[in-house]
């Protein structure tokens, strides 16, 4: 059976999705304990047009984890606002769209538990992993991790492991995987968010909670399946 091509961004016709692109930057895996440092979140069109973007940096009131990878010092992150306080926003920007993000089960927990600890729900139906998706694509590359993807297809990372760029990134990448998957008639791995996540550990509000010391774990590249980050 031959798949028949798909041009330039007629993938909409076959997805008819609107997109809110996400990464956060974390103070380790741990969605009950660690907390959410950063977040930026880009609108993407059905069509794969960058729509707008929106970022923040945060006050976890603890320990900012390995800051040698995201940068997210102590002192960068005084006087910035706390989750509950960036909530409208957020709720704006995700409103009506599938949550993409690359390891999207890991940042979507990230995000609702810290939600949940100031029993909020945010609107966020469904999600799309891009690393699964790439997986699925059986790309002939090393690794599926960002700045791979953003090699092969000729993206700029200027600035990785910090939210603003890595979600603009991404949204650049996400046409492009779009386009594949049509061409190649691979269905998009939706999966359901969870009304429920678990629930964050006792007190961690202004705690100091324990820092990670290791980056996101890379998945193995035939493992067709979202996992926590954890």
């Amino acid at each position: 059976m031959t798949t028949a091509v798909v041009p330039g961004r007629e993938f909409a016709a076959v997805f008819p999705h609107r997109y809110a692109v996400v990464d956060v930057e974390t103070s380790g895996l741990s969605p009950r304990v660690h907390r959410v440092l950063s977040v930026a979140v880009v609108h993407v069109a059905t069509d794969g047009t960058v729509e707008g973007s929106w970022s923040t940096l945060l006050d976890p009131g603890c320990d900012p984890g390995p800051v040698h990878i995201h940068g997210l010092t102590r002192e960068r992150l005084a006087g910035s606002p706390t989750f509950d306080q960036i909530v409208d926003p957020l709720v704006s920007m995700l409103a009506g769209r599938v949550f993409v993000a690359h390891n999207a089960m890991f940042d979507w927990q990230m995000i609702a538990a810290e939600a949940r600890r100031f029993d909020l729900r945010l609107p966020i139906d469904r999600r799309l992993c891009t690393r699964v998706l790439a997986r699925q694509l059986n790309l002939e590359l090393p690794d599926l991790k960002l700045a791979t993807l953003a090699a092969h297809w000729g993206v700029p990372q200027r600035r990785a492991h910090e939210a603003d760029d890595d979600a603009a990134v991404l949204a650049t990448l996400l046409p492009e995987l779009l386009r594949l998957a049509a061409n190649r008639g691979v269905d998009l791995p939706l999966v359901t968010c969870d009304a429920e996540v678990a629930a964050p550990a006792p007190d961690i509000g202004r705690r100091a909670a324990q820092p990670a010391r290791l980056p996101r774990p890379e998945l193995p590249k035939n493992r067709a399946t979202e996992t926590t980050g954890i």
